[in-house]
């Protein structure tokens, strides 16, 4: 058989702009890339590919082409890298490119994690991709697929350390405490989509707190979600139901209901909008404070190139039984990814948060600084080894709410 290759505003104004600037060279230098790749030159095919994409041209046409010529050099290590990030960052080529991955690893002599790509490839809808991937699986000798698994999902947890639990911000806490603590953390998602349109989502959390166990938290949240195409639009909405517990006792309840609509608006940018609404009940007697109701309103615009960037605001009100645990805010926040060939990917995200407590008996406000970075390996397909650092200032008009705190932690995650 033959192994070949298968056939923040600002922000976005400035990447069009730059797209605009550049995409006459980058066109130029795609069109000398394919001259020489067709004349054989994998080389200097190579060459013009690397150079268009620095220039702008930035498409899973630029990652598969780079791909391909890796691949025909022999640096299979690095085609393999490539297509991997083709997969995560143009899920429309995600089977494609899951293919030539496998044949990357196969010629790293990765043979398990070859199949597990070819196995993946042959989800396709593509007639031949899936023919393609099923001819290299029996050359592998791989034995019958399983069936199609119902649900996906990832599973992590981690240990860690923080100088200053301080949860008055997130949980509503009565009183401001804090004290440090190491912790460990596990982390749970898991999918399923039936009849089309539905899918269901589960989250599960769990932190727990040696020297510090008044702030073990566990939450868990269901979400039955609808998906619909309306024109350029995707819609997904849904009810919700969470419910949260504090150092063991039922702490909050919420029923509500989500709505999330996603489009492009030029190429490799989209736009988000997502409005939720939550009715919050006191899952213990102590916590009726907590009683009433949250309302949020998000946007986002996302790139997504070599690297991803997201640049979002999200607005908040909660009306609830206390007021001083009532706070209307505001969140800008910015997140950026990128994967390296070595199979590291690297995110950094900043966010700035202002709450304002008006109607409290003593009316506060507050800023919020946090800066959050971290690093994460594929060990094999489905394992990963994470470490991320976070840190958070909330400077208060009241200096009691007022807190900073590091957060340090090492994960193994696996998905399923």
């Amino acid at each position: 058989m033959r192994r070949g290759l298968c056939p923040a505003l600002a922000c976005a104004l400035l990447l069009l702009l730059a797209r605009a600037a550049h995409g006459q060279d980058a066109s130029a230098l795609f069109a000398a890339g394919e001259r020489a790749f067709a004349a054989g030159d994998y080389a200097a095919a190579l060459q013009s590919f690397e150079a268009a994409r620095a220039a702008g041209s930035r498409g899973p046409s630029s990652f598969y082409n780079i791909g391909v010529c890796q691949y025909r050099l022999g640096d299979f290590e690095a085609a393999e890298a490539t297509f991997a990030a083709l997969a995560a960052q143009f899920p429309a080529m995600r089977e494609l490119a899951e293919y030539n991955r496998g044949l990357a690893l196969r010629a790293l002599g990765r043979i398990d994690d070859a199949r597990v790509a070819f196995s993946r490839a042959r989800e396709s809808s593509d007639a031949k991709i899936v023919a393609l991937s099923n001819a290299q699986i029996d050359e592998l000798g791989a034995p019958p697929v399983p069936p199609r698994r119902r649900w996906r999902g990832y599973v992590a947890g981690g240990l860690g350390y923080d100088d200053n639990v301080a949860l008055v911000d997130e949980l509503l806490l009565a009183v401001p405490q804090s004290s440090s603590s190491p912790l460990v953390e596990a982390l749970g998602v898991a999918s399923r989509t039936f009849a089309a349109p539905l899918r269901i989502d589960v989250t599960g959390y769990a932190v727990r707190y040696s020297e510090a166990d008044t702030f073990d938290q566990s939450a868990l949240r269901v979400a039955l979600i609808a998906q619909q195409s309306i024109g350029a639009w995707r819609l997904d909405v849904g009810p919700t139901v969470a419910s949260t517990t504090l150092d063991g006792d039922e702490f909050e309840r919420l029923v509500g209901v989500d709505v999330r609509l996603r489009r492009d608006v030029a190429e490799r940018l989209s736009f988000e909008t997502r409005v939720s609404y939550d009715d919050a009940d006191a899952g213990d007697p102590q916590f009726a404070y907590l009683e009433g109701s949250r309302r949020q309103l998000r946007f986002a615009l996302e790139h997504v190139a070599a690297a991803r960037l997201r640049v979002g605001l999200d607005l908040e009100r909660q009306d609830r039984a206390d007021p001083g645990v009532s706070p209307s805010r505001q969140r800008w926040s910015v997140t950026y990814r990128k994967r390296f060939r070595s199979a590291w990917t690297g995110d950094a995200r900043l966010s700035h948060r202002d709450s304002r407590y008006g109607d409290a008996e003593v009316p506060r406000d507050e800023r919020l600084l946090e800066l959050s970075l971290a690093a994460t390996r594929d060990l094999s397909a489905d394992w990963t080894l994470g470490a991320e650092y976070r840190w958070s200032d909330n400077d208060s008009t009241i200096p009691l709410f007022s807190y900073d705190t590091q957060r340090v932690q090492l994960s193994i995650g696996r998905t399923f």
